[in-house]
């Protein structure tokens, strides 16, 4: 009976190790699991022109869902923009922990230009129905005039055999003529696209897209819609709205920083939106090409108003500070330093109006150098980063006007009447108080002045002020 109870607390204790060990191991094996990923989906715009306000606000934007966010999503509509600005964004895509995917929406939407790098860039390409990606021509030399070059792998026509002695050309003969030099500018050209090509095939290496239709986008300047694009492995799918695409990109697999593989979870993620702040907002505005010009005018106007009062300072601040601001806008975007040159000649030749009689010739000068100026001061053929050519008129005409109504004043002000002084004299009469010979004493404006005449006077008579040299006016009767 003791050895029976004794095998019974054996067993009950061996029981009782198993369902200790037991209920570790599915511990264990629930802490193994991974839990499920809470963190919402980010959706930051990039619409419009891509300036150095688009890259600081998508680099932040890709910083912040590194911290906060399962991945990134960037709805795209832009026209391209500035290559520096590119760059930085594609920089910041590449080194990003959390995928990045790229949406070119709504429908009628385009990732054009420095925007179709940005797509090749993303971890996913998505595009909306209607909507289109290609064109990556640099846009300030435009796709080529001549033929395309031949890809490396066209075979070479078959060389003719060397002439025989006999066809040699005789003595004296001209030799024919090498093929010329390529210009500078079409050097430079060369240099630019090659650059590009190479960029965007290394991104379309990387992401495993197709390479040869991106260089002919950039070479020849094409452009697919949305599903020839999938069709085309440029993108990678087609999605009507950000939930669709949110599960479409659910379990597919994308490469991060250092090759490392995720497998996308986002089928029924949080969606938040990521807005650009008032700093960037405000970044944004005086970025504008229109804006910074306008800025400079409007301080070159308001220190001419402050120099003509006489150093009057809130005017004086005023166009400080906008100088400031406006080259300071300038600096961020590809100006052509000789509109620059000829905008500040140009000023320099309405300054010069006011003080040199040219009969307006320095005036409509100074305009006609400061409009062409203006019109070549950005140096881009993205419409949306170029002068509006209506503020360009409209400043000039303000300028003209202002420059006019400077000049008409002095004018004014030359031939206007004396009202306080000796000078104030000239043209007033009075009477004659005592008078002998050619000279005399007159009463003129309440006060007694010597003064002389080549006419007959004598005392009592009217007379009238031709002039006035030191204490003694000139006079003649009336």
């Amino acid at each position: 009976m003791r050895q029976l109870r004794h095998g019974l607390r054996t067993f009950g204790a061996l029981l009782a190790t198993l369902g200790t060990l037991a209920l570790a191991l599915s511990a264990v094996a629930q802490d193994a699991e991974p839990a499920p990923d809470a963190r919402p989906v980010h959706v930051a715009p990039l619409t419009g022109p891509i300036g150095p306000a688009t890259a600081a606000f998508v680099t932040g934007a890709i910083e912040e869902a590194e911290r906060e966010a399962r991945a990134l999503v960037i709805e795209m509509d832009t026209p391209g923009g500035l290559v520096d600005a590119m760059r930085e964004i594609n920089l910041a895509i590449l080194s990003s922990e959390v995928p990045v995917i790229v949406y070119v929406a709504p429908q009628g939407a385009r990732a054009t230009s420095a925007g179709a790098y940005i797509l090749y860039a993303s971890h996913l390409a998505a595009m909306a129905p209607g909507t289109t990606v290609g064109a990556a021509t640099p846009v300030e030399f435009g796709p080529a005039s001549e033929p395309p070059e031949l890809p490396a792998d066209t075979p070479a026509e078959p060389a003719e055999p060397a002439p025989s002695d006999e066809a040699a050309p005789a003595e004296g003969d001209a030799a024919p003529a090498e093929e010329p030099a390529p210009s500078s500018a079409q050097a430079m050209r060369n240099k630019v696209v090659n650059d590009s090509v190479a960029q965007i095939r290394a991104l379309a290496e990387l992401r495993g897209r197709n390479a040869d239709w991106a260089e002919r986008a950039v070479r020849e300047g094409v452009s697919l819609t949305a599903e020839q694009a999938v069709d085309m492995n440029v993108a990678d799918l087609v999605a009507p709205s950000l939930q669709a695409l949110l599960e479409a990109a659910d379990g597919r697999n994308v490469t991060l920083v250092e090759g490392r593989e995720l497998v996308l979870a986002l089928a029924g993620a949080e969606v938040e939106r990521v807005e650009p702040g008032f700093a960037l907002e405000l970044l944004q505005v005086i970025t504008n090409p229109n804006i910074a010009f306008l800025l400079i005018n409007i301080g070159f106007i308001g220190l001419l108003a402050s120099f003509y009062n006489g150093l009057e300072p809130v005017t004086l601040i005023a166009g400080l500070i906008c100088l400031i601001v406006g080259f300071y806008a300038l600096n961020t975007l590809p100006v052509n330093y000789a509109g620059a040159a000829l905008i500040v000649l140009g000023l320099g030749l309405l300054i010069a109006e006011l003080f040199v009689a040219s009969a307006g010739v320095l005036a409509i000068s100074g305009l006609a150098i400061f409009a062409l100026g203006a019109v070549m001061l950005v140096d881009t053929e993205i419409d949306a980063l170029q002068i509006d050519w209506r503020l360009i008129a409209g400043m000039t005409a303000a300028l003209g006007a202002l420059t006019f109504a400077a000049v008409s004043y002095g004018l004014a002000a030359q031939v206007r009447k004396p009202v306080s002084g000796r000078e104030s004299l000239t043209g007033m009469e009075g009477d004659v108080l005592e008078w002998d010979g050619a000279e005399g004493f007159v009463h003129v404006d309440g006060e007694r002045w010597h003064a002389v005449s080549k006419d007959a006077l004598a005392a009592g008579d009217r007379i009238k002020v031709t002039g006035i040299e030191g204490l003694t006016l000139t006079v003649k009767k009336l």
